[in-house]
């Protein structure tokens, strides 16, 4: 009889890319017993060094609006402990983001397979782990599916639903006349290494032999092949994107092989000195089948901008469709059909519409096939994550399910405006103490300090510059019990201290490469980062010390305190570069986070 290992949590998940990761560590940091399953080796899903895709989100196209909250915590530690931006050590990173919290239990290489459910609602779950050959059931109160391919809908009677809709469906100005079950495909992504002299390449007998006419429209001659990490080689759309896996990868295997060959043999391309340096295996896939919520997001949504009362991340990617045949068609491989202002997500989107204790995030989540070519980015997906592990919160305090928390949006919106998840329409709301009581500031950077927007957005400007060895101060109207100080540093979220003059522009907002140039620049940290400084409270007359910092690379600092005290003052003592600190907010919380 083989094993079978019990986890108990409050909330389980299943699937650890950076949406099951978010959720996951958003939940534990505010004091929720998770237990993450995750069927890979690491966490990270597309980001991994297994697949090797470029977190993409609202920033690509409107760099202010890049993605706070986690992701950011994660790109700045990416940038201090991995400024070459080797895979090698970003694996290493995401995996210390999970483990790092106590109050996660992480279970790696353990496939999710059967799932029991009682009245409506999922009890426990169960996975295989296939290094240990043991089984693992969690039995939780809540559950949230992170896996991409809604694992949990067959298991557990979820409603879900695949492929693209009829226009007559939502409007969708975009849709087809004719609803069919086809959806963007998979793809298995190239790398490759420059070197300091010339990299014969011979083809496996095994690799496809490919012609000019099949490069058409698939390399930007603008950048160069060296620029792009090859999405284009994508298959499977036309078939079932998660039961033909299998057979899709064996193709685009030695199509992959094939590419390289006519990048380097066909004369075409300046590849004299390059080599093959790595060649996905696990197809990292973009669509397959989506959850069914109270809401779904559609592209009229997108299109409008529409405010929700019940917004809880935000997307900014272009929607964004793909052939769903993919190399085997010769034509455009993607129709970018607009390019939105960033948008708000509703709640409802996230949670189930018949399993009561069922949440969802990820590309999973209710939404039309358009909607879904836009939503489905990492750095989108990866604000979901955060939302549902705010979400997952308020329920367990609460014992509330998913959708009672729609009675508690206000709390939730301001619960992940705490976090450093910024919302569109909804301003984060500081505390009495901090609107009542008296900075040491003139009055205009009083109102820049206190706007709750805690970013430069639209036009709008937000923070102070404070020169180090000086202090930010706020002196408190009455005394105050303060359980928590939370300071917001200016990580400078558009990046622009980087040049736009890299290999791949983008790599500026996100610090993640693919092919390896010989002159590669290491990723910097921003310079108004505080990266030295003192966290103080003022009693009794007198100025002591709550905290002192050292070696900042974080944007968000929560320091506990636990006392009365008349106010609160930072103390930058040293930038990453230059003299002045970025501070966008001084407050207090009562969020243990």
């Amino acid at each position: 009889m083989l094993e079978t290992i019990e986890h108990k949590a409050q909330l389980g998940i299943v699937g650890g890319g950076l949406s099951g990761m978010f959720a996951a560590i958003t939940a534990a940091r505010l004091g929720i017993k998770v237990c993450l399953m995750q069927d890979r080796p690491m966490v990270g899903g597309n980001a991994s060094s297994e697949i090797r895709m470029w977190i993409r989100g609202a920033g690509y196209s409107y760099p202010e609006y890049r993605e706070s909250g986690l992701l950011e915590e994660l790109t700045l530690l990416q940038s201090r402990y991995n400024p070459s931006m080797t895979y090698q050590n970003w694996d290493g990173i995401l995996l210390g983001m999970v483990q790092a919290e106590k109050n996660i239990d992480l279970i790696l290489n353990c496939a999710c397979y059967d799932a029991k459910v009682e009245k409506g609602r999922i009890v426990s779950v169960k996975g295989w782990q296939l290094t240990t050959y043991t089984y693992h059931e969690i039995k939780a109160e809540y559950f949230s599916d992170c896996s991409g391919d809604s694992v949990l809908a067959p298991l557990s009677g979820a409603r879900f639903v695949k492929g693209r809709e009829a226009k007559s469906e939502y409007g969708e100005r975009f849709a087809q006349e004719k609803a069919d079950s086809k959806t963007m495909g998979m793809s298995c992504m190239i790398q490759a290494r420059e070197c300091d002299r010339p990299v014969r390449y011979t083809p496996p007998p095994f690799a496809a032999k490919l012609t000019e006419e099949q490069f058409r429209s698939r390399i930007d001659e603008k950048y160069g092949w060296h620029c792009g990490n090859f999405w284009w080689l994508e298959l499977g759309g036309d078939g079932d994107s998660v039961g033909d896996t299998e057979r899709v990868r064996d193709r685009l295997v030695p199509i992959a092989y094939g590419v390289w060959d006519y990048i380097k043999n066909s004369g075409k391309y300046d590849a004299d000195n390059w080599e093959l340096a790595f060649i996905g295996f696990l197809p990292g896939k973009r669509e397959s089948n989506r959850y069914v919520g109270d809401y779904v997001l559609t592209q009229n949504d997108i299109d409008l901008c529409r405010a929700f009362d019940d917004e809880i991340a935000y997307g900014g990617w272009p929607v964004d469709d793909h052939d769903p045949r993919g190399f085997d068609f010769d034509g455009p491989p993607n129709w970018v059909h607009s390019k939105p202002h960033p948008y708000p997500i509703p709640y409802r989107t996230l949670y189930s519409v018949n399993i009561e204790n069922l949440f969802f995030a990820g590309r999973n989540i209710s939404c039309s096939h358009l909607a879904c070519s836009s939503s489905r980015v990492m750095g989108t997906c990866a604000l979901v994550g955060q939302a549902v592990g705010a979400a997952a919160f308020i329920a367990v305090t609460r014992k509330l399910t998913p959708r009672g928390v729609l009675g508690h949006i206000a709390e939730l919106k301001q619960l992940l405006r705490d976090v450093d998840c910024f919302l569109i329409n909804t301003p984060r709301r500081l505390s009495k103490a901090a609107l009542n009581g008296q900075y040491n500031l003139s009055a205009e950077q009083t109102a820049l300090i206190t706007s709750g927007i805690e970013r430069t957005v639209e036009g709008q400007k937000a923070g102070v510059a404070i020169d180090c060895g000086n202090a930010l101060e706020l002196k408190f109207a009455h005394t105050e019990f303060v359980k928590r100080i939370r300071i917001v540093l200016d990580s400078d979220l558009a990046r622009t201290f980087l040049s736009e003059d890299d290999y791949c522009f983008d790599t500026r907002l996100y610090p993640m490469r693919n092919h390896l140039h010989l002159d590669e620049k290491e990723m910097i940290m921003p310079p108004r980062l505080m990266k030295r400084g003192k966290i103080e409270y003022l009693s009794g007359g007198e100025w002591k010390t709550a905290a002192e910092i050292e070696d900042n690379s974080k944007r968000l600092l929560t320091v506990p305190l636990n006392r009365m005290a008349d106010g609160i003052r930072v103390v930058p003592l040293s930038v990453w570069d230059g003299d002045k600190a970025g501070i966008l907010s001084l407050d207090i919380t009562e969020i243990d986070y």
